[in-house]
């Protein structure tokens, strides 16, 4: 199998006795010692998207743009943009809900370079790896959400793109997409008045982009059971409280005291 635009790619090499080096082989082994640092970091990361794989709507197209997975220890590179049209052309039927799914590893090896390959393609049932979920309806796309109540809206109106099952890499357990977390941080912004914890939240959005759902639970009071979509409900309705004002309590400065004047006389102050 040849290494298509609709697949993450990872490659690997065997420098054997007597075999000849190709540029592929020897780029392979310049850039081991970088990624392997790389890797360093990302350990105890959960697996999912690293970085990248970003969404874009046009005018009747929706493109995801390239980006890398985290996955059994190693990066896997989407090296051009997926169309969403073109990975549901001739598979999808009308007012079916379809999942973009990632599909088991395949291999292809050419001369001494090992190429995994893991394909996306647009799949009836949800599986495992689940990067949006959507109905196909008259040639049209999914709309992209870009609100945050598009982002709830999507949980139950399949003719957005649900992104809700996205996995991003995250410390201990996979958190949302950052295209969600931008449509919570408006949704933070336009709140009058916010609460310790939000506007903490809100500064780390600006500069992360992400939260962990450490995070997220303890806003709303979930518990680790709770489903992603649930969760995302939940901050919908924390977003919907207005915070009791705390008291505003007015301190009045004490009159100075009036102190007596030393005399000469010894004794004790």
């Amino acid at each position: 199998m040849e290494s298509g635009e609709d697949m993450f790619e990872t490659k690997d090499t065997v420098f054997a006795s007597g075999r000849i080096l190709t540029q592929e082989m020897l780029n392979l082994l310049y850039d081991w010692p970088r990624q392997a640092m790389v890797q360093l970091s990302c350990h105890g990361l959960a697996e999912g998207v690293l970085c990248g794989m970003e969404y874009e709507a046009a005018s009747d197209d929706l493109f995801i743009q390239p980006g890398i997975l985290w996955q059994q220890g190693e990066f896997w590179f989407l090296r051009q943009k997926l169309s969403l049209k073109e990975l549901c052309q001739e598979r999808c039927q009308e007012g079916q809900r379809y999942f973009l799914q990632l599909l088991p590893e395949t291999k292809a090896i050419q001369g001494n370079v090992t190429t995994r390959l893991m394909e996306i393609r647009v799949e009836e049932a949800e599986g495992k790896e689940n990067f949006g979920s959507f109905c196909y309806h008259a040639g049209m796309v999914p709309s992209l959400p870009s609100s945050w109540e598009e982002v709830i809206e999507s949980l139950h109106n399949i003719f957005y793109l649900n992104l809700s099952q996205l996995p991003w890499a995250a410390p201990e357990e996979t958190t949302f997409h950052p295209l969600i977390f931008s449509c919570l941080a408006q949704a933070l912004e336009k709140k009058s008045r916010r609460s310790a914890l939000e506007s903490a939240m809100l500064v780390q959005l600006y500069e992360k982009g992400t939260l962990t759902m450490k995070t997220l639970r303890l806003y709303t009071g979930d518990s680790c059971g709770v489903s992603r979509e649930d969760l995302l409900k939940h901050i919908d309705q924390a977003l919907q409280r207005e915070d009791d004002a705390a008291p505003h309590t007015v301190t009045t400065p004490e009159a100075p005291q009036k102190t007596k004047r030393i005399s000469n006389q010894r004794g004790m102050i």
